[in-house]
């Protein structure tokens, strides 16, 4: 029996990793360097959408990703965690050696609403998100569109990015609000 499990988890790993070959060979997934992507990613480019992933970027298990129209760029050494979804239509930028905890959302984009059509015919409001170096986000939290943060910056699990966020702070709430700033940064 234990031959038998053995052998499943082998054939079962081999699938894995010729889907992720094959996921990267898709149009619009460009990739520099060396990656790590685990099960059940999610990687799509669509409509004219482009995916950039520099070198040792790693994507945990089951994140959605997906850009459609828009621009993706995922810097060297930065990590998506697991089930994190990042939806991109215009532009999101993610810098170096960043880490991006579990559960996390990063959109570009907001559904347009009050107008005589219904939500899902009304399209969407975009403007672009920029991340800089070294930024850690925990858990579960939220980085709406149109929102920078600066280098250098932790932003607290749970919290809701509504705005920009200045080099060298500690954001936390919903919305983020800057609670001290990083004196010796790196």
């Amino acid at each position: 029996m234990s031959l038998l499990l053995t052998l499943f988890n082998r054939f079962g790993r081999m699938i894995v990793f010729i889907y992720n070959r094959l996921l990267l060979l898709s149009p619009g997934i460009h990739v520099n360097g060396k990656i790590k992507i685990a099960q059940y990613v999610r990687l799509r480019a669509t409509d004219g959408g482009s995916i950039f992933l520099s070198d040792c970027v790693a994507i945990d298990r089951c994140a959605d990703i997906t850009v459609k129209h828009g621009e993706l760029e995922i810097g060297a050494r930065s990590y998506i965690g697991q089930y994190s979804v990042i939806c991109a239509r215009r532009l999101i930028t993610i810098g170096t050696d960043c880490l991006i905890a579990e559960h996390t959302s990063i959109r570009d984009q907001d559904h347009r609403f009050g107008t005589m059509l219904t939500t899902a015919q009304a399209g969407f409001e975009t403007a672009s998100v920029k991340i800089g170096n070294n930024v850690w986000i925990g858990a579960k939290t939220t980085v709406t569109k149109g929102v920078t943060i600066g280098d250098n910056t932790v932003i607290g699990a749970n919290s809701v990015v509504t705005r920009d966020i200045p080099a060298n702070s500690v954001a936390v709430g919903a919305p983020a609000r800057v609670i001290y700033t990083i004196d010796t940064a790196p």
